[in-house]
């Protein structure tokens, strides 16, 4: 998995650092030292790296803008995306798959207010919350978020969803989970995560079983979904299954 914090070289710091390398002199013990235009160039490449680069990276530390595996690729959500999630979000058959077919229909407007909701909460420390796109031609086909999180006893919740129906059952969601359950452990150094999912969504179950996950407990008949009452699954992973799993896939 390779983490990308898709930080572009400035012109401007170019410009500077090789300004810098043509002003180093040579003194008379042989020593080389910086012109006086020298160091008016070191000044400006510690500005640029203090307004600019060094913002970036901040950033990037805070918003965790790219993890990326395989097939797959998590990463910031965008006002851009609206297009794509409002295509298959209502669909009734996937709002079921995720338990939220109660609530009706929702609006594009109140999809832009989540999108804008996930990048505070990351910020805050509260959620994160990454958007699902192929590796090969940057298609969104998903989301997948950790929440709920508990900070003393560092454990969190994952949730995940494939919007689009021709992703399902291919594999794409078992990457994500893999991708997102990693970044939990070795980046956010919780201990725990754990999922709930439906006593009626086989493929879900098939997917987390082959990512590590273990069911420890059910809410009998605790949700009302398409008429009839069905089950919650509830399932975990502990850090240390976790990184004993990662280990015999090394070669």
């Amino acid at each position: 998995m390779k983490h990308k914090l898709g930080i572009s070289s400035s012109c401007n710091l170019s410009h500077h650092l090789n300004k810098l390398a043509a002003l180093v002199e040579a003194n008379s013990q042989g020593h080389y030292q910086l012109t006086d235009q020298g160091r008016e160039a070191l000044y400006a490449i510690v500005a640029i790296a203090r307004a600019s680069l060094y913002k970036r990276l901040v950033y990037s530390f805070l918003v965790f803008e790219m993890l990326e595996g395989e097939r797959v690729r998590l990463r910031s959500f965008e006002l851009s995306d609206l297009d794509e999630i409002m295509k298959h979000w209502n669909n009734m058959e996937l709002r079921n798959l995720v338990g939220s077919a109660d609530r009706g229909p929702v609006a594009r407007s109140e999809e832009e207010e989540w999108i804008r909701n996930t990048w505070k909460q990351r910020q805050e420390r509260k959620a994160f919350t990454f958007a699902i796109e192929t590796a090969a031609d940057n298609r969104l086909i998903g989301g997948t978020s950790l929440f709920n999180i508990d900070w003393t006893s560092r454990s969190a919740v994952v949730g995940i969803s494939i919007y689009n129906p021709g992703y399902w059952g291919k594999g794409y969601g078992q990457e994500s989970t893999n991708l997102i359950v990693d970044f939990a452990f070795r980046n956010l150094g919780l201990n725990r995560v754990e999922l709930e999912t439906f006593d009626f969504n086989k493929r879900a179950q098939k997917c987390y079983l082959k990512v590590g996950f273990k069911e420890v407990g059910r809410r009998r008949k605790a949700r009302f979904i398409d008429g009839q009452y069905h089950n919650d699954i509830i399932m975990d992973i502990l850090k240390d299954e976790w990184l004993a799993k990662s280990k015999k896939k090394q070669p």
